[in-house]
């Protein structure tokens, strides 16, 4: 069990460097539209993504970073959506397999007593 937790740790860190890379991405993109066709909503997407960084963390930048590509570019976009689903079902079997393990190591020590 404690080398499926490794597992689930690593899958989540190698998520978590793609997510902030691609919000990094994503914000250059967006710099880099803004800069030359000087459209206003692009500049707005910008600072919510830079704002939505700070204030939520990953979650409001990445559906920004969604709504900037979603047609400009289907590869990001459906690499978007991908990081935005597997961040917190990593978590959420991460959570359960440690629950399960310390469930397990709870009941060894009850049976030990008796």
């Amino acid at each position: 069990m404690d080398a499926v937790l490794i597992i689930f740790i690593l899958l989540a860190f190698v998520v978590g460097i793609a997510t902030l890379a691609y919000l990094i991405k994503s914000l250059i993109d967006m710099w880099r539209d803004y800069s030359t066709t000087k459209n206003d909503t692009v500049l707005l997407l910008f600072i919510l993504n830079i704002v939505g960084l700070f204030l939520s963390g990953a979650l409001v930048s990445m559906i920004v970073a969604i709504i900037f590509y979603w047609n400009r570019s289907k590869s990001m976009r459906t690499l978007g959506i991908v990081l935005l689903i597997a961040g917190p079902v990593l978590f959420i079997v991460f959570a359960a397999s440690a629950f399960m393990m310390f469930d397990t190591q709870i009941m060894e020590w009850e049976q030990m007593n008796y």
